[in-house]
């Protein structure tokens, strides 16, 4: 099962990756879907193949030291009531992930998913997951370094 879902995602991408000037608002909701997925599944290691490299060896490899269950909690750290309370969620209390919009102007180099989560014990947030074209074309999440 493991497998299928690892050659699902890998098809997914590529067939994204073609040509990033056809990246569409349905692009970013499909690749935040297949994220998300994977996410639910508990696939560590295969949620890291939707993040950009270079962002990946600088974060997760050299800073957080291969933390990778870190790595994904911190990226997707929000806040809610109305940004007055700050939450890292603990991946295990994640009850659903779910796109709620999404945006690809290139022009303006605005390229994101915002995805409503909500915790087991009742807290709802909205985190917005910043996407970037890679060198090689691929469309990729990016998130803070440090």
């Amino acid at each position: 099962m493991r497998k299928l879902g690892i050659l699902i995602i890998a098809m997914l991408m590529a067939s994204v990756g073609v040509n990033a000037q056809e990246y569409t608002k349905s692009t970013v909701k499909g690749i935040a879907n297949g994220f998300i997925s994977t996410l639910m599944q508990g696939n560590l290691k295969g949620s890291l193949f939707f993040f950009d490299p270079k962002y990946v060896a600088e974060q997760h490899d050299s800073f957080l030291e291969g933390r990778t269950e870190q790595f994904v909690e911190e990226f997707l750290s929000g806040n809610y009531k109305k940004g007055f309370y700050d939450i890292t969620p603990e991946l295990s209390r994640i009850k659903s992930m779910k796109v709620k919009k999404t945006c690809c102007d290139l022009q303006k180099d605005e390229i994101y998913a915002d995805v409503k989560i909500v915790m087991d014990y009742g807290v709802k947030y909205i985190v917005r997951l910043k996407l970037i074209v890679t060198e090689s074309g691929d469309l990729r999440f990016i998130g803070a370094v440090g």
